[in-house]
Formats: structure tokens, sequence, C-alpha cells
């Protein structure tokens, strides 16, 4: 789930990620697998060196990582970083290459189910959910509506899209508004909920100031004193979209780690 100022598609673009199973990150984590959904086959071993990247598919019906405990955690549950708190400081510094494979074809909400469950049993993992009031931001239409172009056709359904940060500059390439929340999230530091409620998938690209991450006083389109040339903050680039950003004390759903034992290797 990490952007790292590069293109990198989210995981929904390649674990077979429905949008419409994805859930908002304000939604409840179950902190209790159910117990009926297992692989029929998986391994779980400490890398032999430190790694960090998305699920790979090798099949419809099974995938392969290798990350930290933390990261395994945050795919299991559809969860970002700041939503997965405590625990020991190695289920964020130690990696384990983890192979599964489940007896048929899945959807993405039965794999998800299927690695909270062999995380339980390898882990002992233990998870608790608390809310907690975090500042952040919230994604909405502008007063005058969105000025996005036309969504892009032939993606497909499950398609996040990519978000690109870097050099005061936002590519958007057929992404959605929860994946551009996501991307704006690691440029301010703080919690970015999409509430737009626009569907589809854009293409885009914004310049901004990366040294100002000011909440800009922008006036309205509406009485023509603002010009979609200008360069500012990250919130006056959004602004060329009739986008904005709304600054809330959020309340966010936060799984908490009670308790995480290191697996041996199998």
């Amino acid at each position: 789930m990490q952007f790292n100022r590069t293109a990198i598609p989210t995981l929904a673009a390649v674990v077979w990620l429905s949008a419409a199973e994805l859930r908002r990150a304000e939604a409840q984590p179950q902190s209790t697998p159910p117990q009926s959904l297992a692989f029929e086959v998986a391994s779980v071993k400490p890398a032999t060196q430190g790694c960090m990247g998305n699920p790979r598919p090798i099949g419809p019906n099974s995938f392969t990582i290798c990350s930290a405990l933390k990261f395994l955690i945050m795919f299991a549950y559809d969860l970002e970083d700041y939503q997965v708190a405590d625990g020991p400081a190695w289920v964020q510094s130690e990696f384990y290459d983890v192979k599964a494979k489940a007896a048929a074809v899945s959807s993405s909400r039965e794999i998800r189910l299927m690695l909270q469950a062999l995380l339980a049993e390898r882990f002992h993992l233990k998870l608790n959910r608390e809310v907690r009031t975090m500042a952040g931001y919230v994604l909405i239409a502008d007063r005058n509506g969105p000025k996005l172009p036309p969504p892009k056709t032939g993606m497909p359904p499950e398609s996040q899209g990519v978000v690109q940060l870097g050099g005061g500059e936002i590519w958007g390439r057929g992404v959605t508004m929860k994946n551009l929340a996501r991307g704006l999230r690691l440029e301010l530091e703080r919690p970015v909920l999409d509430r737009t409620k626009i569907e589809g998938n854009y293409d885009f690209k914004l310049r901004f100031d990366e040294g100002n991450r000011e909440l800009a006083e922008v006036p309205d389109n509406s009485k023509g004193t603002a010009t979609s040339e200008a360069r500012g903050s990250v919130f006056t680039a959004l602004r060329e979209l009739g986008l904005r950003l709304d600054a809330q004390k959020l309340p966010i759903e936060v799984l908490i780690i009670e308790g995480a034992e290191k697996p041996s290797g199998n």
C-alpha cells in the first residue's frame, strides 16, 4: 500500500480486488476471522533478506508475498498503515515469505479471510479494535461540482489505477478517487478519506509546491477570481479538478495488535 512517490499499482490492481468489495477506510475491521475458510496449502518462512512488496498472483487462487507482519495484516484486513497499531517492534522490522494456495478459485474477500485465519494460526495473532480520533482530511467535490475529464473506458472493473507523486506533480492514471485519497495521504502525512461519491477511473496531472502544505484559502471560481494555472499547495491544485480537502477530526477504527509470536519456518 505504499506509494513512495513513485508509480505503484495498489493491491487492488494485482490481487483480484473488486471495487465493490473494498471497504472504506473508516469501516469496522473484523478482528476475529471466520474459521470455515482456509488455504489448502500455505507456507510461512522467515525471509533471507529484507523485502517489501505487493502480493504477486501466481494463479486465480494463489499468491506469494515477502513482507513484514504489519503489512500482511494491512492486506488481510484491507487497512492503511495508521489503522494497525502497537505490537512488538519485530512486526514491522522482520520479514516473511508467504506462499498460499486455495483449493478453488476464490474471491478477493475469501482470499483476505483465508489470510486472516493463516495469520491467526501461524503468528498466534491476537487483535482488538478501538476507535481513535485522528487529525486528517476528507476528499470531497467542490461547491461548484467536479471538473474531472470523462472517465476512462475499458478499464477492468477491479482496477483502482495508479497514483504517481514526485517533483511537485501528481499523476493519475486510470485512478479512482479512493486511490487518489491514498496517494494524498502519503503526501500530507495524515489520514485522507474519500467522500466524493465519484465513481470511475480518471487520468489527470496536477502541479503543486512540494514545500507548501498549508491549507490555502482559494477564491470561489464562480466569481472568476481563481486561475487554473496557479501553482500553490496541493489543496490549491485539487481545485483544478473541482475537488477539495476539508480538515477534520476523524473517528478511525484501528486494529490493535495485542499479541503475536514469531512462526517457525514451515
